[in-house]
């Protein structure tokens, strides 16, 4: 009988011998992290744009003060005002008051002319300083009711069965003025607000549900309906603007560091990624800017004011997402002046006299540059302490790198190196390496002397110097100079 058999025990490997995983599957695992950054960083610029921008009183007044100079958002509010201004004043029935009887029938006509007079008016009223006074007095009041009822109300200001309205009474009053017509407008406003208004507006409440404001030239802002949703989201995106901004850097860092091998790849995709976030805000601006003048706006006419009301309105997020997309290029020259190629290989050596002997300088240069920046400010985070400080470390991070890296591959390399590097870069400037190899050939051909032939392999050693010929390229091209020449 056969003898039974016996199970195995499996082997186990001791854990230094145990299978890891792959370089694959951790590159993977990097790259999700990466995008997963990506994500988070472009819902971190949406929170941080609401919570500096919107949710800021000072913030959002200048920016609502940029609103009325723009032509289109002018005209608009001007052809608002007129409306609203011929809606309240019967102006047809107060020319018929003081014009003859025999030319009372001039008076439709006469008000025809003169709401195309208001029209062309407005914009000139609306220019005016005291109108963009009221103008900016009118959105900072709006803006800290909207946020005090935001932050749950106040003594003065209540939470239930109200709005926030932007009052443009003060603008349709001058417009008024301009025309002539400011006592007409007070006796309509007053009539609203008798108890003969008051009837009228409670019929209407009450038969169509909607509530009328007492007051002429209110745009709502915000319903009472609306208070309970408005003021989750504040309260989550107060915090959103701390939390996303860091995870986003964490997980960039997290990626970066579980690179080890190749962290000049991975510095660059660190900046490809800030591009892409960039990319994809500016994206969806557009996008939800659309979607928002389209659903709000139903006149066509008033569709390209909304949009430029928008486009001013999210200024700091195109600002940020501009931001982002220059740092991440800036990112991606770096990791490639960190590179092997030949560019890079050579601008190095050539670099690294200077930042070997006269540190002083480099630094003082980089400094320089940075003030320019902050000069300048081309963007928000270039105005700001904390982001100055944090793009002086990393400059300074930056040049300390260079620094290692050029002492280690050119040790040796002089400020004589260097000139002589560029000169040869300048003169050789507009010649390929093809056209030096065909001259040599030619000289070959015709049978020249020794003389040409050294001439020629000084010239393809300068090309290889210089980096535009790579090393098998350099002993190929020897090689048949020399079989050329015996």
């Amino acid at each position: 009988m056969p003898e039974p058999t016996q199970a195995v025990e499996p082997v186990r490997l001791p854990p230094a011998a145990r299978p890891t995983a792959g370089p694959h599957s951790r590159r993977w695992l990097i790259n999700s992290i990466f995008a997963l950054a990506v994500l988070v960083g472009v819902f971190a610029s949406l929170a941080v744009w609401v919570n500096r921008q919107v949710l800021n009183t000072d913030a959002w007044t200048n920016t609502s003060a940029q609103l009325l100079p723009d032509p289109k958002i002018e005209a608009t509010i001007g052809n608002l005002l007129v409306n609203e201004l011929f809606s309240k004043v019967d102006v047809a029935a107060e020319l018929r008051s003081v014009l003859p009887s025999q030319v009372s029938g001039l008076a439709s006509p006469a008000t025809a002319g003169l709401r195309t007079l208001a029209i062309q008016l407005a914009p000139t009223v609306l220019s005016t300083a005291t109108v963009q006074s009221a103008w900016r007095s009118a959105n900072r009041a709006a803006q800290q009711e909207l946020l005090q009822i935001l932050n749950g109300g106040s003594k003065t200001v209540s939470t239930t069965n109200g709005v926030v309205a932007l009052q443009l009474h003060p603008l349709l009053v001058q417009l008024a003025t301009q025309l002539g017509l400011q006592e007409q407008l007070a006796g309509a406003q007053s009539s609203l607000n008798g108890a003969t208004g008051k009837t009228a507006r409670s019929t209407v409440q009450s038969s169509l549900g909607v509530a009328l404001p007492p007051l002429s030239g209110n745009i709502v802002i915000l319903r009472s309906s609306q208070l309970k949703t408005a003021q989750n989201i504040a309260k989550a995106i107060r915090g959103l603007a701390v939390v996303l901004p860091l995870a986003t850097l964490l997980l960039l860092l997290l990626a970066m560091r579980m690179a080890a091998g190749w962290r000049r790849v991975a510095l660059r995709t660190i900046g490809l990624c800030l591009v892409a976030m960039g990319v994809i805000v500016v994206l969806a601006r557009t996008l939800i800017g659309n979607a928002v003048v389209n659903s709000l706006v139903k006149v066509p006419s008033d569709k390209p004011a909304a949009h430029q009301a928008f486009a001013i309105g999210t200024s700091l997020l195109y600002d940020t997402a501009i931001a982002l997309i220059t740092y991440g290029a800036v990112i991606v020259l770096a990791a490639l002046l960190a590179g092997p190629t030949r560019p890079a290989r050579a601008l190095r050596r050539a670099l690294a006299p200077a930042v070997r002997e006269y540190p002083q300088y480099v630094y003082a240069a980089v400094g320089l540059t940075l003030l320019l920046i902050v000069v300048w400010g081309p963007f928000p985070s270039t105005r700001q302490p904390i982001p100055v400080l944090g793009i002086a470390i990393v400059f300074a991070l930056g040049v300390q790198a260079l620094r290692r890296m050029t002492a280690r591959e050119f040790p040796d390399a002089t400020l004589a190196d260097s000139t002589s590097s560029i000169r040869g870069w300048l003169s050789l400037r507009g010649r390929s390496a093809m056209a030096a190899v065909s001259q040599a050939r030619a000289s070959a051909a015709d049978g020249s002397g020794p003389d040409t032939r050294i001439g020629d392999l000084e010239r393809l050693a300068a090309l290889h110097d210089h980096g535009a010929l790579t090393d098998e390229e350099f002993l190929a091209q020897k090689a048949i100079l020399l079989s050329r020449g015996r």
